[in-house]
């Protein structure tokens, strides 16, 4: 553990509540005495075949849940982009020694079509990326830009080139094929850039969709400068191969994760199973994210020079593991159900300006808890879905706690900026609408990412049955 991580460690103990002021006060006076103690590592690994949230960052649409990684998390349905980075950084090159490391990562994966779609409307992709300590990658990063490469520059992808800390290079898995793509289905080495430029290999059709658990490995020669990719897909082995210089394209230290994105036209669900890591080459003191000491995450042998300071290092890190279970646990009490959090909106058109008091009034519709919301269409069930628009899906549920039937419209585009000023249009507006021929706007709900709309159930169907059907007539007056 870096000893600046034990610095946030400290920091963060001491600022605890009072009714363990002892136990913490103590916890930090042993892990001020024992900071100073230096200590060289030899390399860098771990491995996880259950992912601890703790231990990674996941950031836009994707999840750590249930010892997996979902890229996309619940939005892979619709128009989605996803990354998780491990917080520990990785020592790509040492500008001290001149050292650069070589590393190998394995990681299992799959690529599951959306039920109801299939194979043939899957997309886009995920990729294996290095990036700048830490990553500062686009927002607008959605479909075959797989999470990485800044969507705006999509039809320059020729001439641009991703720059600052929004450079990578990556191994992507892709399953559509764009205007830069060599084929539907293939791997690719990017850099910079989604066009692999030559370093790719094709796939036949439908090999990474619906597929099963595949394996990947990735290793990496800094003597050489050769990036190697192996991809089993049952018993099939595929295999890419390219000449990078690491060192001349990435900062010392880098985050090493994984991306993903599909659009509105393609989806699919894109899930991470396991993944190991081992560097040659040991990451130096530096700010870096809290890890949790676990089995899965293995560091090197600590290289001590004295009985005193291998005793002193052993106190120190049986204080550091005790200091951040009691912080995490501190940290659980005070969080708020999920069902709560707000959409994040990451600064585009944002509704965080925009909270549940703007759109309430005293006697209009009101903010529904999301974990209503999955009661009342039972975790949003393929069986209660009435229809689907240009803008969203529409599902039948029974709220009951108020015993009304409903009709939820969850927004497709929840997660773009378009999708979001739909949705504040469409609560600000029909709120403040009454009229007995218009549906009655109940609630409203932008937690847990998603955006949706709570109406009464009108169950005589829609206008256009009743508009085009020689069966159902109006029977309103006409004069």
């Amino acid at each position: 553990m870096p000893l600046s991580t034990n610095s946030m460690a400290l920091t963060n103990l001491c600022s605890c509540p009072s009714s363990r002021a002892h136990q913490l006060q103590l916890l930090c006076f042993c892990l001020a005495l024992s900071l100073h103690v230096p200590y060289h590592a030899n390399s860098l690994s771990f491995s996880y075949s259950f992912f601890n949230p703790d231990d990674f960052r996941p950031e836009d649409d994707a999840q750590v849940v249930d010892g997996r990684i979902e890229l996309l998390g619940d939005e892979f349905r619709g128009r989605a982009r996803g990354r998780v980075w491990h917080k520990q950084p990785v020592q790509l090159w040492d500008g001290t020694t001149g050292e650069a490391a070589s590393f190998t990562a394995n990681f299992s994966f799959s690529i599951e079509s959306v039920a109801g779609k299939g194979a043939a409307s899957a997309g886009h992709g995920m990729t294996f990326f290095l990036a700048p300590y830490t990553p500062n990658l686009p927002q607008e990063s959605y479909d075959g830009c797989l999470g990485l490469f800044d969507e705006s520059q999509a039809l320059n992808y020729s001439k641009f080139n991703a720059s600052g800390d929004s450079r990578f290079v990556a191994v992507e898995f892709d399953i559509r094929k764009d205007i830069w793509d060599p084929s539907s289905q293939h791997i690719g080495i990017d850099i910079n850039s989604m066009d692999s430029r030559g370093d790719y290999t094709v796939l036949p059709d439908g090999s990474l969709v619906d597929a099963g658990v595949m394996s990947a490995t990735v290793v990496y020669d800094n003597r050489t400068r050769s990036l190697r990719v192996t991809l089993m897909v049952g018993s099939v082995t595929y295999t890419s191969v390219a000449t990078v210089d690491l060192r001349s394209l990435l900062p010392e230290k880098v985050a090493v994760g994984f991306s993903a994105a599909t659009g509105d036209e393609y989806n699919a669900n894109h899930t991470v199973l396991s993944f190991s890591f081992a560097s040659t080459l040991a990451t130096k003191n530096s700010t870096s994210m809290p890890v949790t000491v676990t089995s899965s995450t293995k560091k090197a042998t600590l290289q001590l020079g004295a009985g005193a300071a291998a005793a002193a290092l052993l106190v120190f890190l049986l204080v550091a593991t005790v200091a951040l279970l009691l912080v995490r646990r501190s940290s659980r009490r005070g969080k708020k159900p999920y069902d709560d959090e707000q959409l994040t909106t990451d600064g585009d058109d944002s509704l965080d300006a925009v909270d549940d008091s703007h759109f309430e009034s005293s006697t209009g519709p009101k903010p529904i808890p999301y974990a209503q919301l999955a009661a009342a269409t039972k975790d949003f069930a393929a069986e209660g879905k009435l229809g689907q628009g240009g803008s969203g899906s529409v599902y039948r549920g029974h709220l009951k706690e108020s015993g009304l039937d409903v009709a939820i419209k969850v927004f497709s585009r929840g997660a773009s900026m378009e999708g979001r000023k739909e949705y504040r249009a469409e609560v600000t507006v029909i709120s403040r609408l009454r009229h007995r021929n218009l549906v009655q706007l109940i609630g409203w709900c932008h937690g847990r990412r998603r955006l949706q709309l709570v109406y009464e159930l009108v169950s005589n169907g829609s206008l256009d049955d009743h508009l085009y059907s020689t069966e159902v007539t109006l029977t309103w007056p006409t004069s």
